[in-house]
């Protein structure tokens, strides 16, 4: 059990008509998806394997690029458009499924972290090893512009702990690579995914927070 103050995510109420639905966005799985209120079994994800393929083979060719003894900047600026163009179809339609899967509950409000850390361009991103940092911000951005189209709010949340925090009880759990151990002796959560688990936690801060207005990325 942890002495660490915690963002509350249990036991909250809801605006009346209101239903907050919690993204977590990822590698593994590019989207997990449930409402406050819904439980991990019945979570919609979207997995990311095909995202993380195309990342490493810009990362390997942008360092190939950076190595060369000329000046490649005209080079790594066609290569960058030319694999952002094959990618970002497939975020978009993604951030698409998402709306569509939040629109099936009543008065959806979508809540996603608060990633405001991976400010940087994608552009400045694209030889990082990490996918997440290159991938997530982008995601996040094409969900909350398709959440805007279809008239649903959005909210961001805290990201502290969303993945180790159980979402039942609220206490930090044990994570490995695809999933969270709730270790409290009465929760009866157990081993769960933590991608699901995520966004169970995730939806449940919705009232922290206020809706967040849509600011533009060049990349649109």
């Amino acid at each position: 059990m942890s002495s660490t103050p915690l963002p509350t995510t249990v036991g909250q109420r809801h605006s009346v008509g209101v239903t907050p639905v919690g993204v977590d966005v990822g590698v593994k799985n590019l989207i997990a998806a449930a409402p406050a209120d819904g439980d991990v079994e019945s979570a919609f994800t979207i997995e990311g394997g095909h995202i993380r393929t195309r990342h490493e083979a810009l990362v390997e060719a942008m360092r190939a690029l950076q190595g060369a003894k000329f000046d490649s900047t005209e080079g790594q600026i066609q290569l960058f458009a030319a694999l952002w163009h094959q990618i970002r179809p497939q975020v978009y339609d993604a951030a698409v499924r998402v709306v569509r899967y939040a629109q099936e509950f009543a008065g959806p409000m979508l809540v996603l972290e608060d990633l405001s850390f991976c400010g940087a361009s994608l552009w400045e991103r694209r030889t990082a090893d990490d996918v997440g940092t290159w991938l997530l911000p982008a995601l996040q951005h094409a969900i909350a512009v398709k959440a805007r189209d279809a008239g649903i709010p959005v909210k961001h949340v805290d990201p502290k702990y969303t993945t180790q925090q159980c979402h039942v009880c609220g206490e930090l759990g044990s994570v490995s690579q695809d999933a969270v151990e709730c270790t409290t002796e009465d929760c009866p959560v157990g081993t769960v995914s933590r991608d699901e688990s995520a966004a169970l936690s995730i939806a449940q801060r919705a009232n922290l927070a206020e809706p967040t207005e849509l600011t533009y990325y060049a990349d649109d």
